[in-house]
């Protein structure tokens, strides 16, 4: 398997790890669309009787509802981030961070410098992104 290069963001003041983090947050946007798509449905309450007299009540249909809108937050920041980067070069830089597609088989209607140049862009406006909450 190659070797990823590293990549220098410190004229966006992001730290080695915190890139590290947006990327792995991002090879994730697979993962978090199929569980939307697989997650909805309505699923049994089950009661958790414990030793002690207390019953307690767990919903799982709003447990998984609450799952959802955490990963349609975390897909809309992604895609959010990509198209206010670039609105025609938004589906390459999703597809080249979160699928990790090599720039050569992506064929973007851009240069290399220049598609690595909003890629760097992208992960700045992820950052602000994730840090504005």
């Amino acid at each position: 398997m190659p070797r990823k290069r590293k990549i220098n963001m410190k004229n966006f003041n992001i730290s080695e790890y915190a890139y590290k983090e947006l990327l792995y947050f991002c090879m994730q946007y697979g993962e978090k669309k199929k569980q939307v798509e697989n997650g909805y449905g309505v699923r049994a309450v089950r009661f958790n009787i414990t030793q002690s007299k207390s019953t307690t009540l767990y919903d799982t249909t709003f447990e998984n509802a609450n799952n959802i809108i955490r990963l349609k937050n975390d897909i809309d920041m992604i895609e959010r981030a990509a198209k206010e980067t670039d609105d025609q070069l938004y589906d390459y830089i999703i597809k080249n961070v979160s699928y990790s597609v090599p720039f050569d088989l992506l064929r973007v209607p851009c240069g290399r410098r220049q598609f690595y140049n909003k890629r760097k862009y992208f992960f700045y406006r992820l950052y602000c992104l994730k840090n504005e909450k």
